[in-house]
């Protein structure tokens, strides 16, 4: 068995009490391998020893308590420097850094609730959260050719707008574009009509371009985009976060603009973060290749990379990066292995349409991960609270951040 794809998730489904009977004697049977495998699960199910330990990891020395996990478990296993993860190779820290947070948080949160309860709001027993705030949902605006806007949901399927042979319908959180192969050929660039797709705070939503691409846009983010893709590119322009999976195309190269930079591609994978209050613009690839193009500096990228570009168009690049972390977003849940609170607070104030006040400065790093989407902001943020040295209140759609 490979202990990083399967003991991690067999341990949550066991805590959340949704393993099933095959499952569950997968687990057993590893559990009674050895007695360090009993150890280790016992360590994963003591509450409050897991509450502790992410106490501990977000003090200042994380080294040593990285070490011990990695050498009491897996003698063979690199240890840190400086603070820093090396690569893993059994993913065997996941009970005391990401296991503890991922799942055993939403656990102590949420004992006894079913999954409609944690999707509802509901208001938090603690004086300091005078109200909840809930999450975000699937919403959008469409902006036409003529400058009218349509307000887009979740709720059903019905046709939108049919413009220069290109129909646009809704199929419940999603936008499709299906341009008809007679409407395509006839139309130039001079005809061409450019559609604009935006979030809202508390927001997001998918597009299916009209050559089959498949966006999924964050909240507070945009697309421009053409009706039909003519000519002998494929072009269009964000802001904010967004997610592609591009249709390989090899005659009409694909390519992405935002802020002055561009990402070309031919067929892949890849998420931009370029939220203008990051301070940079991260491009994070999964698959294929893609070349990032800003004032004239070039970079070529493989899956597993990340390009960060900042003011300065500076180009730098970063291998192994943490594709869990960067599609965070895009697969429901929040994800924060080792970030300030400034950086968690802006996309918690993206996602529930909140204001972030901050009391003082909060020192070091937070750890959380795994928290659905779906909760209200309470959930997380008693997550937070949990690591210690930061506290919240909640007044209306105005957080309260202090130490």
């Amino acid at each position: 068995m490979e202990f990083k794809d399967r003991i991690p998730k067999l341990i949550a489904g066991h805590l959340r009490g949704e393993l099933t009977t095959s499952e569950q004697k997968e687990l057993t049977d590893w559990i009674n391998e050895k007695e360090a495998n009993k150890l280790f699960f016992a360590e994963c199910t003591n509450e409050k020893l897991l509450a502790e330990e992410l106490r501990q990891f977000n003090k200042k020395d994380r080294t040593p308590i990285l070490n011990n996990t990695l050498q009491s478990i897996d003698p063979g296993a690199k240890t840190t420097n400086r603070g820093r993860l090396l690569q893993m190779k059994r993913y065997m820290a996941v009970a005391s850094l990401v296991v503890i947070a991922a799942t055993i948080i939403i656990y102590v949160l949420n004992r006894g609730s079913n999954k409609k309860e944690l999707a509802e709001t509901t208001v938090n027993t603690n004086d300091s959260y005078k109200n909840d705030v809930p999450p975000g949902t699937e919403k959008a605006i469409l902006t036409l050719a003529n400058g009218s806007t349509i307000e887009l949901s979740n709720s059903g399927n019905k046709k939108i707008t049919d413009e220069n042979g290109t129909a646009v319908n809704q199929q419940g959180a999603q936008l499709v574009y299906d341009v008809s192969q007679s409407s395509s050929s006839s139309t130039s660039q001079s005809t061409l009509s450019y559609h604009t797709l935006s979030t809202p705070r508390g927001g997001q939503y998918q597009l299916v371009l009209p050559d089959g691409s498949h966006v999924w846009l964050n909240a507070v983010s945009s697309i421009r985009f053409p009706t039909a893709f003519v000519g002998k590119e494929r072009n269009v322009e964000i802001t904010g976060e967004a997610y592609f999976e591009v249709t390989p195309d090899k005659t009409k190269p694909f390519t992405v603009s935002v802020n002055g930079m561009k990402v070309e591609v031919l067929g892949t994978q890849f998420n931009i973060n370029a939220y203008e209050d990051e301070g940079e613009i991260r491009t994070t690839l999964l698959e294929g290749s893609v070349k990032i193009n800003k004032d004239g500096k070039t970079s070529l990228l493989k899956p597993g990379q990340q390009a960060s570009v900042n003011k300065n168009g500076n180009i730098d690049v970063t291998d192994h990066v943490d594709l869990d972390a960067a599609l965070a977003w895009k697969n429901g849940i929040f994800l924060f292995k080792k970030n300030d609170m400034e950086t968690i607070m802006r996309q918690v104030s993206r996602w529930y349409d909140a204001d972030i006040v901050f009391e003082n400065k909060i020192p070091g790093y937070f750890v959380a991960t795994g928290i659905p989407r779906t909760m209200p902001v309470s959930k997380l943020l008693k997550a937070l609270e949990m690591a210690g040295g930061v506290h919240f209140e909640i007044d209306g759609k105005k957080i309260l951040v202090k130490p």
